[in-house]
């Protein structure tokens, strides 16, 4: 329950602060003119007086119950911790409020006649209670969880208490004269209290007001409405006879207030839950909008590479099937077999390739981990063997290599390591029509191992890119699943190392990974 939290405003803080003070120095303007012409002081007759004294009352009453309401029905599924001080105590003051009008004079009364003396016992209770309820949550942080008790237990000590203090009017002589004297006004204890209340309420609105540079609207509102408190305590303070006008402003004054305070919880109730569930709708539909177009792209994705797979699958099962036929029908002539054979070789080890690219794809994809077989691997020698494996697959003529003896054994899955390198010299056979150069080196704990080609090279914005899945290279969108790089920099991870790519356009490209020195045992 939030509103007791600030909107962020664009003026400056000394800028706020001199506008309420000019707009509390416009409410207090009509008070000022009262007190300084007298002859609007006049008291006005009681068929004047009653109608509008009764009206302010009833919206203050109306408008106490409602701040208890709001706070009720609001209490449990926003349990703010100063909302639920406020709620119960309103429900007291609206009682005491609806007490004080029924017991005015020219009312009918309320267990005994309606008296000024008993008319300003309510109001001093209801004030009271006002005052000293907006004071206490002054320290309550903005927005903090109530970790007060249940709400009916909150509200039965000041039901408690409303009963209390009205059994002692009950039982006090009807004829008292502790705050108002018939004929003489006013009591020195009246005006004493009165002015108690308004220096508290002072206080309360320089501790909200405080708060309020933090950020927090509520209280704000609160030192607004405290404020205001101090100008009606004063209007009851300097009237003279209870018909006199400044005894209506004064009550004029409290409709202001409560409806500041009603404001305060109403929006921390109401208000902000509501901009809250906005904002966090508008969050999630943006949300929803971002994974719907996901979900598309994903969905284009496996389209692409569905397409991708039935037409670079086509192609090597079509020169199994033809090579086989052609065996079948020419098998006795020299030569027929050998190159058939080859053939055949190629395109099912391309084929092989690109199934095991997808089934480490889809595994990768599903968040599991892959399992590698990790073993010490002598890199000349293994990189020597996987180069004259790729006979018949690769053209032998243009692959170079450049790994010196003497290099330490890597910690590698020798048939994941096999992965890495087939699928980093075919790129770069398929790149460039010139030489490959594949080359070893030390690099502190690690071997590094390098794949390069004379191609036409890759530009800046590429070298990222290159990496995901599905991405092929320039100019060979219609070749292969471009899945090879996302495989060998996901495996290379898998080993502890690193990919990395040195490209230019016009420069060629170097591919080069790294993979962890294997320790002695």
């Amino acid at each position: 329950m939030n509103e007791l939290t600030l909107r962020a405003t664009s003026r400056s803080p000394t800028a706020s602060s001199g506008l309420r003070l000019a707009w509390l120095g416009a409410l207090a303007a009509p008070l000022a003119v009262l007190l300084a012409l007298p002859a609007l002081h006049e008291p006005l007759l009681a068929n004047q007086y009653l109608p509008v004294h009764t009206i302010l009352e009833l919206l203050v009453v109306g408008v106490a119950f409602a701040i208890f309401g709001v706070q009720w029905f609001a209490a449990r599924e926003f349990p703010e911790a100063r909302a639920q001080v406020i709620g119960p105590a309103f429900l007291a003051v609206g009682l005491f409020e609806a007490l004080h009008l029924l017991t005015f004079p020219g009312l009918p009364g309320f267990a005994g006649p309606g008296t000024t003396e008993r008319g300003i016992y309510y109001w001093f209770l209801a004030r009271l209670w006002t005052v000293g309820t907006l004071v206490w949550v002054a320290r309550v942080p903005p927005g903090a969880m109530s970790a007060q008790p249940g709400r009916v237990r909150l509200l039965a000590p000041h039901l408690i208490a409303v009963a209390a203090f009205v059994a002692l009017d009950v039982s006090l002589p009807g004829d008292r004269a502790v705050f108002y004297v018939e004929g003489r006004g006013l009591t020195s204890l009246k005006v004493g209290l009165e002015i108690l209340v308004a220096a508290v309420a002072l206080a309360g609105a320089l501790l909200h007001h405080r708060a309020s540079r933090a950020g927090d609207r509520g209280a704000r509102t609160l030192a607004a409405a405290l404020a205001v408190t101090v100008l009606s305590e004063l209007s009851l303070t300097l009237y003279a006879r209870p018909f006199d006008p400044v005894h209506v402003l004064g009550h004029a004054y409290l409709v202001l207030t409560f409806f500041l305070i009603f404001r305060a919880l109403f929006v921390g109730a109401v208000v902000a839950p509501h901009r809250e569930l906005v904002a966090l709708r508008g969050h999630i539909e943006n949300e929803l909008q971002v994974t719907i177009a996901e979900l598309r792209a994903t969905q284009e994705s496996r389209e692409d590479l569905l397409r991708a797979v039935s037409h670079d699958l086509r192609n090597p099962l079509q020169i199994v099937l033809l090579k086989a036929q052609l065996l079948g029908r020419h098998g006795e002539k020299p030569g027929t077999a050998e190159k058939a054979a080859r053939d055949i070789a190629v395109a099912g080890r391309r084929m092989e390739r690109m199934l095991r690219d997808l089934a480490d794809s889809a595994r990768l994809e599903s968040g599991a981990m892959l399992a590698l077989q990790l073993a010490p691997v002598d890199v000349r020698a293994f990189v020597a063997e996987a180069i004259d494996l790729t006979r018949g697959v690769f053209d032998p003529a243009r692959l170079e290599l450049a790994v010196p003896d003497g290099l330490p054994p890597v910690h590698a899955d020798p048939d994941r390591l096999d992965r890495i390198l087939v699928n980093l010299v075919g790129n770069a056979l398929k790149h460039t029509a010139g030489r490959v150069v594949v080359s070893a080196a030390r690099d502190g704990g690690l071997v590094r191992i390098s794949v390069a080609d004379e191609g036409p090279g890759l530009a800046p914005d590429d070298h990222e890119r290159i990496f995901q899945r599905y991405v092929r290279g320039p100019g060979r969108e219609s070749d292969g699943l471009g899945l090879g790089l996302y495989i060998v920099r996901r495996l290379v991870e898998a080993h502890g190392g690193r990919v990395e790519l040195v490209s230019a356009p016009g420069e060629g490209s170097t591919f080069s990974f790294t993979l962890p020195v294997a320790t002695p045992g």
